[in-house]
């Protein structure tokens, strides 16, 4: 019986000590962190880091984060941000995020609100390689300094390691988008359109030049060299988006490749083109026309079923040329 103590008491003390131990190297990495960014112009500050949780957990807070990317100039703040990990599976963490939040660029600034936003990882190696992620929210809230709102119930967002090297599957879904009012009447005056997007889901997968790990934080984002779209379908009331294919990237973020769409009651679509820019006022007419051919001979005529072609930097639907294609880079 008292060798039994004996060994309860030393693993009790042993399981402490590894503790207290891995507990002061999470402190040291954070703040070395910070110290890091800070080196290379990042704004990155924090008013308190506590590591608590024991013994069974590892949670790090962090109060009043700040975060500013010199680089691409976005800002993020948080009143509090907390990472917790098992203390037997130190490489599977959550993040917790607060309910209110604000992210900024040069362009825009965002207000967030939500009642649960968290994500998960599993992570590899020293380098902390992503093997396996997912983020959850709900009830979102998002205000833009340019006066429009968006609010969403519920989003699903998830990624993990495929086949291959630097090859990620990625899925994504959300449930009952819905714009504010004005941003859904600058996209649709006439009001012909429901308050809520049904659908948006994505099913991909992408290769990039390098692993997500914790050096595409600290260095610079991987680049994608191919995008295999499996599945992306949009519904809003009777407008209806389908596409599925595949694009090669070179190192500048030229797209070759063919993504085929399916588009019911598309002049709709080339409408909100229109209202949000995306399609310039003056290719609507030729959009038009063309799209009335393609719809002739792909079958109703409210629907057309075309693909989007990129090629040696040129983009074209069907037989007509769009112009030039879109560089894909992350910033």
């Amino acid at each position: 019986m008292r060798f039994v103590i004996w060994i309860i008491a030393f693993a009790t003390l042993a399981w402490s000590a590894y503790w207290f131990v891995a507990s002061a190297a999470i402190s040291r990495s954070a703040e070395a962190w910070f110290d890091d960014r800070r080196a290379e112009g990042w704004a990155a500050e924090y008013s308190a880091l506590d590591v608590g949780g024991f013994p069974y957990r590892f949670d790090t807070v962090l109060s009043d984060l700040e975060l500013a990317d010199p680089a691409t100039g976005v800002l993020w703040t948080m009143p509090r941000f907390e990472v917790t990990a098992l203390a037997y599976a130190p490489t599977h963490v959550l993040a917790i995020f607060p309910d209110a939040q604000t992210l900024a660029s040069p362009f825009n600034t965002l207000s967030v609100t939500t009642e649960d936003m968290r994500a998960s990882a599993r992570l590899t190696g020293t380098s902390l390689a992503l093997s396996e992620t997912r983020a959850e929210l709900a009830a979102l809230t998002a205000t833009s300094t340019q006066g429009w709102e968006i609010r969403l119930a519920s989003a699903l967002a998830a990624a993990r390691a495929g086949d291959g090297a630097n090859t990620y599957d990625i899925y994504f879904e959300a449930t009952d988008l819905r714009p504010s009012d004005t941003l859904r009447l600058g996209l649709d005056p006439q009001g012909r359109l429901p308050d809520t997007f049904e659908t948006l889901k994505l099913d991909a997968t992408a290769v990039f030049d390098a692993p997500w790990d914790r050096f595409a934080i600290e260095r610079a984002r991987p680049q994608p060299t191919r995008f295999d779209l499996k599945d992306f379908d949009a519904r809003w009331g009777q407008l209806e988006l389908r596409a599925v294919g595949q694009l090669a990237i070179d190192a500048r973020g030229t797209p070759d490749g063919q993504i085929t769409i399916k588009a019911t009651n598309w002049r709709e679509i080339v409408s909100l083109g229109e209202a949000t820019g995306v399609v310039p006022e003056g290719f609507v007419p030729a959009i038009t026309s063309a799209l009335e051919a393609l719809a002739s001979l792909s079958g109703p005529p409210n629907t057309i079923d075309v693909p989007l072609t990129f090629a040696r930097g040129r983009l074209s639907l069907g037989p007509f040329p769009l112009g030039p294609a879109p560089r894909i880079r992350l910033r």
